[in-house]
Protein backbone atom coordinates (compact mmCIF):
# COMPACT_ATOMS: atom_id res chain seq x y z
CA UNK A 1 0.00 0.00 0.00
CA UNK A 2 2.78 2.53 1.13
CA UNK A 3 4.91 1.66 -2.38
CA UNK A 4 2.55 3.69 -5.13
CA UNK A 5 3.67 7.15 -2.95
CA UNK A 6 7.08 6.53 -2.36
CA UNK A 7 7.68 5.60 -6.13
CA UNK A 8 5.35 8.68 -6.88
CA UNK A 9 7.66 10.92 -4.77
CA UNK A 10 10.71 9.06 -6.16
CA UNK A 11 9.64 9.80 -9.89
CA UNK A 12 8.98 13.22 -8.89
CA UNK A 13 12.06 14.51 -7.09
CA UNK A 14 13.96 12.52 -10.33
CA UNK A 15 11.70 14.77 -12.71
CA UNK A 16 12.73 17.99 -10.95
CA UNK A 17 16.35 16.94 -10.77
CA UNK A 18 16.47 16.25 -14.43
CA UNK A 19 14.44 19.38 -15.47
CA UNK A 20 17.15 21.79 -13.46
CA UNK A 21 19.81 19.82 -14.76
CA UNK A 22 18.85 20.73 -18.30
CA UNK A 23 17.91 24.82 -17.35
CA UNK A 24 21.33 24.78 -16.13
CA UNK A 25 23.31 22.55 -18.03
CA UNK A 26 21.63 22.66 -21.42
CA UNK A 27 19.35 25.22 -22.08
CA UNK A 28 21.53 27.92 -20.41
CA UNK A 29 23.55 27.30 -24.00
CA UNK A 30 20.56 28.52 -26.22
CA UNK A 31 21.04 31.63 -26.29
CA UNK A 32 19.31 34.13 -28.90
CA UNK A 33 21.89 36.56 -30.56
CA UNK A 34 20.88 39.24 -32.53
CA UNK A 35 23.21 42.16 -34.07
CA UNK A 36 23.63 44.18 -31.33
CA UNK A 37 23.56 41.64 -28.44
CA UNK A 38 27.06 39.65 -28.67
CA UNK A 39 31.11 40.58 -29.91
CA UNK A 40 33.05 37.76 -31.28
CA UNK A 41 36.72 38.33 -30.18
CA UNK A 42 37.36 36.95 -33.83
CA UNK A 43 35.61 40.15 -35.03
CA UNK A 44 37.61 42.34 -32.95
CA UNK A 45 40.90 40.93 -33.69
CA UNK A 46 40.09 41.04 -37.40
CA UNK A 47 39.37 45.02 -37.28
CA UNK A 48 42.61 44.95 -35.13
CA UNK A 49 44.50 43.55 -38.09
CA UNK A 50 43.01 45.87 -40.57
CA UNK A 51 43.82 48.67 -39.18
CA UNK A 52 47.85 47.60 -38.78
CA UNK A 53 47.46 46.32 -42.16
CA UNK A 54 45.96 50.05 -43.21
CA UNK A 55 49.02 51.69 -41.31
CA UNK A 56 51.57 49.54 -42.75
CA UNK A 57 50.27 50.63 -46.30
CA UNK A 58 50.86 53.89 -45.57
CA UNK A 59 54.63 53.11 -43.92
CA UNK A 60 55.20 51.10 -46.99
CA UNK A 61 54.22 53.93 -49.51
CA UNK A 62 56.44 56.29 -47.79
CA UNK A 63 59.63 54.07 -47.97
CA UNK A 64 58.81 53.76 -51.79
CA UNK A 65 58.14 57.17 -52.39
CA UNK A 66 61.89 57.89 -50.84
CA UNK A 67 63.41 55.22 -52.74
CA UNK A 68 61.78 55.84 -55.35
CA UNK A 69 63.33 59.56 -55.43
CA UNK A 70 67.07 58.30 -54.92
CA UNK A 71 66.81 59.01 -51.24
CA UNK A 72 67.37 56.02 -49.53
CA UNK A 73 69.86 54.76 -47.38
CA UNK A 74 69.94 51.21 -45.73
CA UNK A 75 67.94 51.74 -42.84
CA UNK A 76 65.47 53.22 -45.49
CA UNK A 77 65.68 49.20 -47.33
CA UNK A 78 66.01 47.55 -43.84
CA UNK A 79 62.42 49.42 -43.01
CA UNK A 80 60.60 48.45 -46.27
CA UNK A 81 61.53 44.96 -45.80
CA UNK A 82 60.62 44.80 -42.28
CA UNK A 83 57.32 46.72 -43.23
CA UNK A 84 56.24 44.30 -45.47
CA UNK A 85 57.17 41.33 -43.98
CA UNK A 86 54.74 42.57 -41.24
CA UNK A 87 51.83 43.14 -43.36
CA UNK A 88 52.24 39.33 -44.56
CA UNK A 89 52.47 38.41 -41.18
CA UNK A 90 49.18 40.24 -40.23
CA UNK A 91 47.48 39.31 -43.14
CA UNK A 92 48.03 35.21 -42.75
CA UNK A 93 46.79 35.62 -39.18
CA UNK A 94 43.77 37.52 -40.32
CA UNK A 95 43.34 34.06 -42.51
CA UNK A 96 43.45 32.06 -39.35
CA UNK A 97 40.55 33.45 -38.06
CA UNK A 98 36.82 31.16 -38.16
CA UNK A 99 34.07 33.32 -39.87
CA UNK A 100 30.83 32.58 -37.48
CA UNK A 101 29.45 31.27 -41.29
CA UNK A 102 31.22 28.25 -40.97
CA UNK A 103 30.10 27.11 -37.69
CA UNK A 104 27.30 25.30 -38.75
CA UNK A 105 24.53 27.48 -36.93
CA UNK A 106 23.02 30.76 -38.08
CA UNK A 107 24.22 33.82 -36.56
CA UNK A 108 23.46 36.71 -37.35
CA UNK A 109 26.08 39.42 -38.68
CA UNK A 110 27.04 41.81 -36.13
CA UNK A 111 27.54 45.46 -36.73
CA UNK A 112 30.82 46.61 -36.88
CA UNK A 113 32.53 46.21 -33.64
CA UNK A 114 32.88 49.77 -31.75
CA UNK A 115 34.94 51.93 -31.80
CA UNK A 116 34.23 51.67 -35.31
CA UNK A 117 31.78 52.99 -36.39
CA UNK A 118 31.95 55.52 -33.48
CA UNK A 119 28.68 54.60 -32.00
CA UNK A 120 29.28 52.72 -29.12
CA UNK A 121 25.96 51.73 -28.00
CA UNK A 122 26.60 48.56 -25.56
CA UNK A 123 22.81 48.65 -24.22
CA UNK A 124 21.71 45.58 -26.00
CA UNK A 125 24.82 43.68 -25.32
CA UNK A 126 24.42 40.21 -23.80
CA UNK A 127 27.64 37.78 -24.39
CA UNK A 128 30.75 37.46 -26.20
CA UNK A 129 31.60 34.97 -28.77
CA UNK A 130 35.02 33.23 -29.11
CA UNK A 131 36.81 30.60 -30.95
CA UNK A 132 36.66 27.03 -29.28
CA UNK A 133 40.86 27.16 -29.20
CA UNK A 134 40.26 30.46 -26.72
CA UNK A 135 40.71 29.32 -22.59
CA UNK A 136 40.37 33.00 -21.01
CA UNK A 137 39.45 36.30 -22.22
CA UNK A 138 40.45 39.90 -20.88
CA UNK A 139 37.81 42.36 -22.25
CA UNK A 140 38.31 46.01 -20.30
CA UNK A 141 36.23 49.16 -22.24
CA UNK A 142 38.58 51.79 -21.88
CA UNK A 143 37.51 55.73 -22.18
CA UNK A 144 38.81 58.59 -23.57
CA UNK A 145 41.15 59.11 -20.91
CA UNK A 146 41.94 55.28 -20.53
CA UNK A 147 39.95 54.45 -18.07
CA UNK A 148 38.62 50.84 -17.41
CA UNK A 149 34.87 51.73 -17.67
CA UNK A 150 33.28 48.34 -18.12
CA UNK A 151 34.21 44.73 -19.15
CA UNK A 152 37.31 42.57 -17.32
CA UNK A 153 38.64 38.88 -17.17
CA UNK A 154 36.12 36.25 -18.85
CA UNK A 155 37.06 32.65 -17.96
CA UNK A 156 34.08 30.93 -18.07
CA UNK A 157 33.46 30.58 -21.56
CA UNK A 158 31.42 27.51 -22.51
CA UNK A 159 30.04 25.64 -25.77
CA UNK A 160 27.43 27.52 -27.95
CA UNK A 161 24.99 25.10 -29.32
CA UNK A 162 24.42 24.21 -32.37
CA UNK A 163 28.42 25.34 -33.57
CA UNK A 164 29.77 21.76 -33.11
CA UNK A 165 32.09 23.11 -30.52
CA UNK A 166 33.73 25.09 -32.75
CA UNK A 167 32.36 28.28 -30.65
CA UNK A 168 32.41 29.47 -26.60
CA UNK A 169 29.94 32.24 -25.13
CA UNK A 170 30.05 34.03 -21.91
CA UNK A 171 28.39 36.93 -20.81
CA UNK A 172 29.05 40.32 -20.74
CA UNK A 173 27.16 43.11 -20.05
CA UNK A 174 28.55 46.90 -20.08
CA UNK A 175 26.96 50.74 -20.09
CA UNK A 176 26.73 52.98 -22.96
CA UNK A 177 29.08 55.25 -23.70
CA UNK A 178 29.23 58.32 -25.36
CA UNK A 179 32.54 59.11 -24.91
CA UNK A 180 35.48 57.84 -27.67
CA UNK A 181 36.29 54.37 -26.42
CA UNK A 182 38.64 51.91 -26.75
CA UNK A 183 38.78 48.43 -26.30
CA UNK A 184 41.68 46.22 -24.90
CA UNK A 185 41.74 42.51 -25.29
CA UNK A 186 43.96 39.61 -24.09
CA UNK A 187 43.08 36.16 -25.44
CA UNK A 188 44.90 32.71 -23.82
CA UNK A 189 44.57 30.18 -25.95
CA UNK A 190 44.24 26.18 -24.55
CA UNK A 191 47.95 26.01 -24.60
CA UNK A 192 48.95 29.20 -22.75
CA UNK A 193 50.07 31.30 -25.64
CA UNK A 194 48.68 34.59 -24.71
CA UNK A 195 48.01 38.01 -27.54
CA UNK A 196 47.06 40.95 -27.00
CA UNK A 197 45.88 43.94 -28.80
CA UNK A 198 44.04 47.38 -28.74
CA UNK A 199 41.31 48.83 -30.73
CA UNK A 200 41.38 52.23 -30.73
CA UNK A 201 38.52 54.61 -31.90
CA UNK A 202 39.34 55.95 -35.65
Amino acid sequence: MRTKPIIIIAFTALLITSCIKDYVGHVGNKIELTSDNYLYEGHLYRVYLDQEVAKLDVTIATLQDIIANNQADQTTLEDLKEAEQAKEIFISEGATIKSLGQVGRIIPQPRPPCPQPRNCDFTALEFVLAASTIEKLEILILDANGKTVGGGVIDNLRPLSGTGGQIKFSELKVDSYEDPISISVRVFDVNGIARSYILENQ
